[in-house]
């Protein structure tokens, strides 16, 4: 069993009663899913199953969690000898659905759930996606996504691609959009994230790093966790130790911001993934954050659970393993 935090009631808004959730958390392995001794091209990542508890215990709320099996997973789909570098899970449309950092493809899961045997899980192709506008020859960066209205949204780090001092180009900064048909278009978010990264005081040089985006029906707005913040130009070494507390809530279009913290800072855990908690009415977020550190090549994941106030109910707690998680997301629609 996981950790625990008990809150007083008044946390919660609306009516709540004891309740389970199958959760999965998604690895991105970077160039270690390359499977080493396949006679054939072949590319792993690992789904870490759980179970997020919620319930009361004498007028108190608890969040606990409990580790399942580990399913692993593969394709043969790479990109110049890399692939399957997961980054994020989403909904929508009544399929679950993981994104490939490397390669721009869009995969289905199948057979996933805590009923399922481990090696049963399989991935999908659905679609591939290109940087920018769509009419770039690389393959998206893939760092999170969210359904809105029936449409799958598709983002990336939402900062430009610099070398040296100048502005190489914009193309993380792009969204695509999967129609209820399965048609893809293309939006210039650049206005919006340099809106957002000026709010919070990081105007350019300075930057957010965005692998966690939500839009919530609830709300109608846009839920914001970024992965780094930095009021200093980006440096490779010291990007590692500007991880975030920091949590932006957007209107539709993003014309009003609010910025609201999450706890304290650990410098070198970011947010990666989050996801709204069923039956909250969007008021609670269960959030992973992870660690990269390339000098000793350690890398871990910890999940919270906090209220959109900020109010953190379960405290960052480490996944097992070394493994990078980098997406999470329930493994049912509730």
């Amino acid at each position: 069993m996981g950790c625990l935090l008990s809150v007083c009631p008044s946390a919660w808004g609306w009516n709540h009663r004891a309740s389970s959730f199958e959760l999965g958390f998604v690895a991105d392995l970077d160039k270690a899913s390359k499977v080493a001794d396949s006679t054939t091209p072949l590319f792993q990542s690992y789904l870490q199953k759980a179970v997020l508890h919620r319930k009361l215990v004498d007028d108190k709320v608890e969040y606990t969690v409990s580790w399942k099996d580990v399913a692993p997973f593969t394709t043969s789909l790479n990109e110049a000898g890399r692939g399957f570098e997961l980054s994020e899970l989403a909904w929508c449309r009544g399929d679950l659905h993981t994104f490939d950092d490397r390669t721009g493809l869009v995969f289905r899961l199948e057979k996933f759930q805590l009923s399922d045997q481990p090696h049963d899980i399989r991935a999908v192709p659905v679609t591939i996606v290109t940087e920018g506008d769509g009419s770039t020859t690389k393959g998206k960066k893939h760092e999170w996504a969210t359904a809105k209205d029936g449409e799958l949204y598709m983002g990336s780090t939402g900062k430009e691609f610099i070398t040296g001092n100048d502005v190489d180009n914009t193309h993380n900064m792009w969204v695509s959009i999967l129609s209820k048909e399965g048609v893809l278009r293309f939006e210039d978010w650049t206005d919006n994230f340099a809106k957002v990264r000026e709010f919070v005081g990081c105007g350019y040089p300075g930057y957010l790093i965005h692998e966690a985006i939500e839009w919530s029906a609830v709300h109608r707005k846009w839920f914001i966790l970024p992965r780094r913040v930095s009021k200093d130009a980006y440096d490779e070494t010291a990007d590692e130790q500007r991880g975030s507390n920091v949590m932006i809530v957007a209107s539709e279009d993003f014309s009003r911001l609010e910025v609201r913290t999450v706890g304290p800072i650990t410098p070198e855990r970011g947010f990666s993934s989050f996801k709204f908690v069923p039956s909250t009415q969007d008021s609670v977020i269960v959030a992973l954050k992870s660690v990269e550190i390339e000098a000793t090549k350690s890398q871990s994941s910890y999940v919270t659970v906090f209220t959109v106030d900020g109010d953190v109910l379960l405290p960052e707690t480490p996944l097992p393993g070394t493994f990078k998680y980098e997406g999470v997301a329930f493994l049912r629609e509730y």
